[in-house]
């Protein structure tokens, strides 16, 4: 009998200790920890899925501004003096990570800027304007958490769009005169090879 009872605390022991080993190993490592790589990927693919529908001119149509709230982490679409024209944009391949939030450059040729008190002006084509973008995680998703500048950047397409749809809705006649002016500068201004 106490072989019996020594074998069997022997047992006891042993279980005990492979079943403690087991458990460190698996709350030595957190279950929900991520490949800093893949959150790279993660946030640089974020920031690209914004620029296009941003360049496909959800900013500027009130019905689209609901396809760009699961990327970023504000409701409503914030107001905006001016818009960017853009031929095109270049999403950097390696975010920054720092302090847990990613830094992602996206860099834009421009063809112009509409104003929204002074209209469209060229002055800025063929020039590169480098925005920054904060991912940061919200409540267990990645989120745009800031843009720097923030102004809408649409291709000349969408904005053409825009201005034919603005100048057909308003009876303002400055306003008609202002969107007329824009139709035709966008629609006379040559694209570089570098911009088609």
């Amino acid at each position: 009998m106490l072989f019996y009872l020594a074998r069997l605390g022997l047992v006891s022991v042993a279980l005990i200790v492979a079943c403690s080993g087991g458990a460190a190993a698996q709350f030595g490592v957190p279950l929900n920890h991520t490949d800093p790589k893949l959150e790279s990927v993660e946030a640089r693919e974020l920031v690209a899925r914004y620029c296009r529908m941003d360049y496909a001119g959800s900013r500027l149509n009130a019905a689209d501004w609901p396809k760009l709230l699961p990327l970023v982490s504000w409701t409503a679409n914030p107001d905006f003096p001016l818009m960017m024209v853009t031929s095109r944009f270049d999403v950097e391949q390696e975010p920054v990570l720092e302090r847990g939030k990613y830094t992602v450059i996206v860099h834009y040729r421009l063809l112009g800027r509409y104003d929204m008190t002074e209209g469209y002006s060229s002055d800025s084509a063929n020039t590169i304007q480098n925005v920054q973008f904060v991912v940061s995680e919200v409540n267990g998703d990645w989120r745009i958490t800031s843009v720097d500048p923030s102004y809408p950047h649409p291709s000349r397409a969408s904005v053409l769009q825009w201005l034919n749809k603005n100048l057909a809705d308003t009876q303002d006649p400055a306003a008609k005169l202002t969107y007329q002016h824009a139709v035709q500068g966008l629609q006379s201004q040559k694209l570089s090879p570098t911009t088609q």
